[in-house]
């Protein structure tokens, strides 16, 4: 008598899509051998219960049906197929028939056996079905292992183990993808559209869809390995708890909250300083308060000599600053009347050197300019204001005013 359980999931799913193999199965065998499935022609109805058994998958919006890879591999073990028999096959071996696919059928166009051409294109583009299949079967499986997190093992050890299997296994994937160069897949199609579409645009959508899977995969498992860490070293200490209980059975934790005395083990902290305030609200303490205030010593303060002479003195400086403001303002003024004097243009600094003033030369030059800056626009026009510049360094082109140069325009001044 059979021990198996027909009741159970597993096997009526099982039986489901078994069933679905053999009532399709001439659809699935045209598809096989590179004929489109038409998904109008089978129904809406057929077409999602295979894609829910995972027998067919579209590689994106705008590709047909395929064969997964699990159904791929297991017609081409039930038929003896040899040519598309895969054994381990990773993304180099691909890349390799990719090169001799290619070469082959730019050899039959350019013999001009067109018919050969597109049986070459037609395995080219199942080689790239094939890859995209198995590279998504993969993607697949470990996102099944992480929605359970690997509940098909049982200690949190054998967890963390499946885990760094997953993530090699993800970062194979990552390293094989990186060896797909477009650059070179475009060199190969060149001029040919029908190659162009599959090893170009096709395949580098799915590709880009392949990293972003596999990079969150990456992540989920990055998040996995953390809280099993977290676990087992839980696990550890519940162990370590329980093993030294039984070699202790008699021992019996103290209350820790009626010591006097924190061993130095626990006591690493130091002391807190809780912060007090006068709570002026409390009417009750406020003769405690006037208490306190009358025991705090007087601030001593500075004895302030004759404060009625800090008037006159800000006095006496504002009237030296006023003195020095008016004397610059009349040597600028003498400065443009020699200009005007001697009809010639004139250096501020060569003025200022000559008439042996001894103002600040950068507060002299700013001077001059304030001065011109202020003239009413009848008499700016007679003047022109010149400005010697440097640049301040070689790596900063900020222009610094060396010195400026007052001109007499005759024009203004005939105006």
């Amino acid at each position: 008598m059979s021990t198996l359980d027909y009741h159970s999931e597993a096997v009526k799913q099982g039986i489901e899509r078994l069933k679905l193999l053999g009532k399709y199965s001439e659809l699935l065998m045209q598809n096989y051998y590179g004929a489109e499935l038409d998904e109008a022609q089978a129904g809406a109805r057929v077409v999602n219960q295979l894609l829910e058994a995972n027998i067919v998958w579209r590689p994106d919006e705008e590709s047909g049906l395929k064969l997964t890879g699990p159904v791929r591999e297991m017609i081409v073990h039930l038929i003896a197929d040899e040519q598309r028999r895969k054994v381990n096959a990773e993304v180099g071996e691909f890349l390799l028939n990719i090169r001799l696919l290619v070469g082959k059928i730019n050899d039959a166009e350019h013999k001009g056996n067109y018919q050969h051409s597109t049986y070459l294109q037609a395995q080219l583009s199942q080689e790239v079905d094939d890859l995209n299949s198995r590279i998504a079967t993969g993607i697949d499986s470990l996102w099944n292992r992480l929605h359970t997190d690997f509940a098909f093992v049982s200690t949190v050890q054998e967890k963390i183990h499946e885990n760094e299997k997953a993530h090699s296994e993800v970062l194979r994937w990552l390293d094989g993808l990186q060896l797909i160069d477009f650059k070179e897949l475009i060199a190969f199609a060149g001029s040919n559209g029908g190659l162009r579409h599959v090893l170009v645009r096709q395949l580098q959508g799915q590709v880009s869809v392949h990293f972003s899977s596999l990079r969150e995969v990456q992540k989920r498992l990055n998040e996995l390995m953390a809280r099993f860490r977290q676990q087992q070293a839980r696990n550890l200490l519940v162990r370590g708890m329980l093993q030294f209980f039984q070699q202790k059975p008699n021992f019996q934790p103290s209350d820790y909250a009626q010591r006097s005395h924190v061993v130095d083990l626990v006591n690493q902290a130091a002391a807190l300083l809780p912060s007090a305030s006068i709570a002026l609200d409390r009417h009750q303490d406020k003769h405690a308060m006037q208490q306190l205030l009358v025991q705090l010593p007087a601030r001593h303060q500075p004895r302030a000599d004759l404060p009625s002479a800090a008037q006159p003195l800000a006095w006496q400086e504002d009237e030296t600053i006023l003195a020095k403001r008016r004397a610059l303002h009349e040597d600028v003024v003498s400065f443009y009347l020699s200009v005007l004097d001697q009809q010639q243009s004139q250096s501020a600094l060569a003025y200022l050197a000559d008439a042996q003033l001894h103002w600040d030369p950068e507060i002299w030059l700013y001077q001059v300019i304030a001065e011109y800056q202020g003239l009413a626009s009848s008499d700016k026009a007679a003047f022109r204001l010149q400005y010697d510049e440097q640049v301040a360094g070689v790596f900063n082109q900020v222009l610094l005013i060396a010195d400026v140069q007052l001109q007499l325009l005759s024009e203004g001044v005939g105006a």
